[in-house]
């Protein structure tokens, strides 16, 4: 039960220090790679949901020390708290690329009205002149 108990908290470990890279990522890249992002964190969670599910199915036939279960109710409430932060720091990036995509797209539409009709003229005139 020990032997599982430490992979647990390794996998812990893992995830947590994951959290801590995205997050640092998404603080100072100018673009980070949302991709990359998703497919790390789905790894790690696979991970640390194996360990977790042979911890609860020894669970179910040994009686645990009640220092394990409180620590290990710690460290899985704080990466639940961790991926919180996480979360909300996303959604900031996601409203900063809307708000980006909203202002590139009434650039172009400013830059669509320059070359309206009137492009059309001027070249039409180049044409007769030249």
């Amino acid at each position: 039960m020990h032997k599982l108990y430490d992979m647990l908290l390794s996998a812990c470990d893992s995830y947590q220090a994951m959290q801590q890279t995205h997050l640092h990522c998404l603080a100072t890249d100018a673009q980070p790679d949302i991709e990359r992002l998703v497919f790390e964190r789905e790894q790690f969670f696979a991970d640390l949901q194996n360990h977790l599910t042979a911890v609860a199915y020894q669970l179910q036939t040994a009686v645990p020390e009640s220092s394990l279960v409180h620590v290990l109710h710690s460290r899985l409430a704080a990466l639940l708290e961790g991926d919180a932060i996480l979360a909300e720091r996303l959604r900031a990036y996601r409203t900063t690329l809307e708000q980006h995509r909203t202002q590139i797209w009434q650039g172009q539409k400013i830059l669509d009205s320059y070359s309206g009709p009137a492009a059309s003229l001027s070249a039409r005139f180049v044409n007769m002149c030249g």
